[in-house]
């Protein structure tokens, strides 16, 4: 199976929505911040997002993806550095969705219960695809997952919704151009909004995401 040649062939059904390893069914507390009703248009949903590749989630993935490449076993690291229980849920469910894919219909066998991003890395390096590929890949599927639950319950248009998935086309790459010094010793938040409320949604009342 590692005998695939087009590595952006891979990625691309990694990252379709037919591979079932249920991304669609989260949002990363961008539910309950929307319930809250502090995001409420296309220029809030940006804000949110910029914070979240900057100064959030996205630079830690980065961080992480980088030092899987580099040989760095770290997948207990990875784990401890969710905000909430649901953020480590959903790591971890995911994990096992993409490990179970991976070993049933290409072949290769991951670790059980670990995180989703370690566990896509990993399957990254098996089948050679470069880090330059995986993580542009990564960055705008997590971007454009997040753009959907804002198109479906602010709700914004889709009209909207692309002119997002258009901007960050470029910031993720005004992102990487900022971030390759970056290593384990700079692994944190700033982007505490967006931790708060991620702890938050586990106690809405009526819930569409799983996180």
């Amino acid at each position: 199976m590692n005998k695939i040649k087009d590595p952006l062939q891979i990625l691309q059904i990694w990252f379709s929505s037919s591979f079932p390893v249920g991304s669609y069914a989260y949002s990363h507390g961008l539910e309950a911040i929307i319930d809250n009703k502090l995001i409420k248009n296309k220029d809030d949903v940006e804000e949110f997002l910029n914070a979240l590749l900057f100064n959030g989630t996205l630079r830690n993935e980065y961080i992480f993806i980088k030092s899987i490449y580099e040989g760095k076993e770290i997948n207990d690291l990875m784990l401890s550095s969710a905000s909430s229980k649901e953020r480590q849920i959903e790591m971890i469910d995911m994990g096992n969705s993409f490990r179970k894919i991976m070993k049933q219909s290409w072949d290769f066998e991951l670790p059980e219960n670990t995180a989703f991003t370690y566990c896509l890395t990993k399957a990254a390096i098996h089948f050679n695809i470069e880090f330059e590929y995986l993580i542009k890949f990564y960055l705008q599927s997590f971007i454009s997952n997040l753009i959907n639950v804002c198109v479906k319950h602010i709700p914004i248009s889709q009209k909207d919704g692309q002119k997002l998935n258009v901007i960050y086309i470029n910031k993720i790459q005004d992102f990487l151009q900022e971030s390759e010094k970056l290593s384990l010793e700079d692994i944190g938040s700033t982007f505490f909004i967006g931790d708060l409320f991620s702890i938050k949604h586990e106690n809405l009342e009526t819930r569409i995401y799983l996180t």
